[in-house]
């Protein structure tokens, strides 16, 4: 019998009323069993993101690039385990799961380095204009706000890493499913 693997809310771990049984596609083997949040569980991982946007969109971008790279050096110190648990998972071989964690940790650490490079604005000529002479004006981009992401099956820890690692380094906060 395995246990139920709990889901992250809010910061901390929690289960919801039901699991769900992951099987392996080769020999239908449980390779683990996951809970599933409530209707009110969703919720309330909504209401938390979005009352922390503002305070999240302000961390400064090292902060947000150490978090970055800690996530990819933690991916690759266990790559092994996770690609395996990858291939049981969905099927795929442990030689491909091994390519999708590798690219994880290298979205990862890219994302740190935007978090790095990333200026929050443009210069911009306003000359183009007779009235805009000597003129020069700034943009800056902020996050918009929560970012809701649905990953599929086929390249799970990948495809995840594509929405989580750039919504960090951005400062917007994500809800995965």
């Amino acid at each position: 019998m395995t246990s139920t693997h709990a889901f992250w809310l809010a910061g901390r771990q929690a289960t919801g009323e039901t699991g769900f049984d992951v099987t392996s596609p080769w020999d239908g083997t449980t390779v683990g069993t996951v809970s599933l949040p409530t209707d009110a569980q969703v919720e309330e991982a909504v209401a938390a993101a979005y009352a922390v946007r503002e305070d999240f969109a302000a961390t400064p971008a090292h902060t947000r690039a150490a978090a970055l790279d800690h996530v990819g050096r933690r991916l690759s110190e266990r790559a092994e385990e996770i690609a395996r648990l990858i291939s049981a998972e969905n099927g795929k071989p442990v030689k491909w799961a091994r390519g999708e964690v590798g690219r994880a940790v290298s979205v990862f650490r890219f994302a740190a380095e935007e978090a790095r490079r990333f200026n929050g604005g443009e210069a911009q000529r306003l000359d183009t204009d007779a009235g805009g002479q000597g003129r020069l004006a700034l943009t800056r981009r902020f996050p918009k706000g929560v970012v809701l992401g649905i990953a599929p099956f086929n390249f799970p820890l990948n495809l995840c890493a594509h929405k989580i690692a750039p919504a960090i380094a951005a400062g917007a906060p994500i809800i995965l499913k």
